[in-house]
């Protein structure tokens, strides 16, 4: 079924307009919450939605509120002000230690740890501690590192994007010492991003948060689906952004970037004439989709230069692949598209930025069930087929899904578990808000800036 698509320009401008009221909204009920006992995620969607409707006249269609998103937003508004006071009491303390802790540790150095653990909320009780207040914790010895405090730096290292083994090694240590002032800054940062997300109007969404190496697919305030990604990495950072998945591709073909046809392949087929024909690739006369083929012997490969070549080399769908099985199309200036991959052995590993830019999705073909299903798509059989033969074949979907590339290195998660990630594009660095309380962020969201100390 081909897609119909709505005319682009009066599409952006309702949606402009919707997403002006929602973050006026949002940023009304933001003011008093800062300040105060704050409501709960379900009350606080219900005043925004109201408030909302109070200005939706001049709109041609009512304006839906995402759940998902606008209880993010809430649950971020408490955390904002937990953190707010923890660093109003002076944040935790700073951990220096000579070895690695882990269980059966015993000494100082796990009372510390553990200390750490409770003013971050991943431990809630030990016998290692004795306090009226954070500021006046005091050890008791002996002090074990037990199974309480393993699981609480398993839990401290989920959160963080760590490698979940319990050991208190170099990095778990780093993150646990980056200063709560600065996890605060962090937070306020992101808070801002997710108040300006163009998917707070969508009803079905993907969201892919970039830092977090994660795809989720987000229907009706619902999470269906949540799948680890690779993404580019530092040198080929992939862009944050919104678009649309209009189609997908079983069996794809991968088009070579000129780059690598030229500074890459073409030396290869110079010294072996077959080298195309062992790597399953054509070349292809005037575009990737031409079906006249070009005999590689027609071609002087010596004489090729870098980006100088008017053919395209196109590389045939197959098991070797680097698209894999499956990819997702939402045509963008950035040529950056969701696809499977054969490399698996990437999805193991904690920090996953290793792409050119596009996005390898783990489990690929289960976002095209989950949204065939959403759609009521009759064409599972097609698509089993189509990859049972090997079959090249593009399936378009009934209703575009909306995608939104994200960069948030702090959020609440589906289980309100407070993350934070590595700013592994330097964007938080770069825009120098982590540093200085006197941060636009914090002018912004009329947080008192006195309260907290430079």
């Amino acid at each position: 079924m081909r897609l119909i698509r709505q005319d682009k320009s009066s599409r952006s401008t309702l949606l402009t307009a919707k997403k002006a009221l929602v973050q006026g909204a949002v940023f009304a009920s933001c003011i008093v919450g800062f300040n105060a006992s704050l409501l709960s995620a379900k009350t606080s969607a219900g005043i925004t939605q109201e408030h909302s409707a109070q200005h939706a006249t001049s709109l041609s269609e009512p304006v839906y509120l995402d759940p998902n998103s606008t209880q993010l937003i809430e649950k971020m508004k408490n955390v904002i002000s937990w953190h707010r006071e923890l660093v109003n009491q002076g944040g935790w303390q700073n951990l220096s230690l000579d070895e690695v802790l882990e269980f059966g540790s015993k000494g100082p150095a796990v009372a510390a740890l553990a200390n750490r653990l409770i003013q971050g909320g991943d431990l809630t009780h030990t016998s290692c501690i004795s306090y009226s207040t954070l500021s006046q914790a005091k050890a008791i010895e002996p002090c074990i590192f037990d199974l309480n405090i393993e699981q609480a730096v398993k839990s401290f290292q989920q959160r963080h994007g760590l490698s979940v083994d319990g050991v208190v090694g170099k990095k778990t240590l780093r993150e646990l010492n980056i200063p709560a002032k600065k996890r605060y800054a962090q937070l306020l940062l992101n808070f801002q991003r997710m108040t300006q997300f163009s998917g707070l109007t969508n009803e079905e969404y993907v969201l892919v948060n970039i830092p977090e190496f994660k795809l989720r697919y987000i229907n009706k305030g619902n999470v269906i689906l949540k799948n680890r990604v690779v993404v580019g990495k530092p040198s080929w950072k992939t862009p944050a952004f919104s678009d649309q998945i209009e189609k997908f591709v079983v069996n794809p073909t991968w088009r070579i970037p000129l780059s690598i046809a030229t500074r890459e392949i073409a030396p290869k087929v110079a010294d072996d004439p077959d080298y195309l024909a062992k790597k399953n690739i054509e070349i292809r006369e005037s575009s990737y989709i031409d079906k006249n083929i070009i005999p590689a012997d027609e071609i002087n490969w010596d004489e090729i230069a870098p980006y100088q070549f008017k053919h395209f080399l196109v590389k045939r769908a197959g098991k070797d692949n680097p698209l894999g099985e499956i990819k997702y199309l939402f045509p963008n200036v950035n040529a950056i598209y969701i696809h499977d991959t054969p490399a698996k052995n990437w999805f193991k590993q904690t920090k996953r930025a290793a792409s050119h830019g596009c996005i390898r999705m783990e489990q690929p073909f289960s976002l095209a069930k989950a949204i065939i299903e959403k759609q009521g798509l009759d064409v599972f059989n097609d698509v089993n087929q189509a990859r049972d033969a090997d079959q090249t074949r593009t399936f378009h979907l009934k209703k575009p899904v909306p995608i939104h590339l994200v960069y948030w290195t702090a959020w609440v998660d589906e289980t309100d578990t407070v993350n934070f990630r590595t700013d592994v594009y330097n964007r938080d660095k770069n825009l120098h808000l982590l540093e200085s309380q006197e941060a636009m962020i914090a002018a912004n969201y009329s947080v008192d800036k006195r309260a907290v100390t430079p």
